[in-house]
């Protein structure tokens, strides 16, 4: 199953560091780990600005995933910036 890390304050949001999570989408991943919290995602299952996803070291965006697969490392980091 896909192995899911946490940055930043999202650990002490979500309460876990790195989990095993089980799932076959993305976003059907993201919506277990969120759970309606709208941490990570909107009410409509998008991606909430300033969260950075990286699936295996790549931008999840540019790598156009169809299919998370078992042996796959996803890391949701959150972009801290100012004005």
């Amino acid at each position: 199953m896909p192995k899911v890390i946490l940055k930043g304050p999202l650990v002490t949001q979500l309460n876990f560091k790195e989990a095993i999570v089980n799932g076959r989408s993305l976003f059907e991943i993201l919506s277990k780990i969120d759970e309606n919290r709208n941490i990570i995602m909107t009410n409509n299952y998008k991606i909430k600005p300033g969260i950075l996803i990286l699936v295996n070291g790549k931008d999840w965006r540019i790598s156009k995933l169809d299919e998370i697969r078992e042996e796959d490392i996803i890391e949701i980091i959150p972009i801290n910036h100012g004005g």
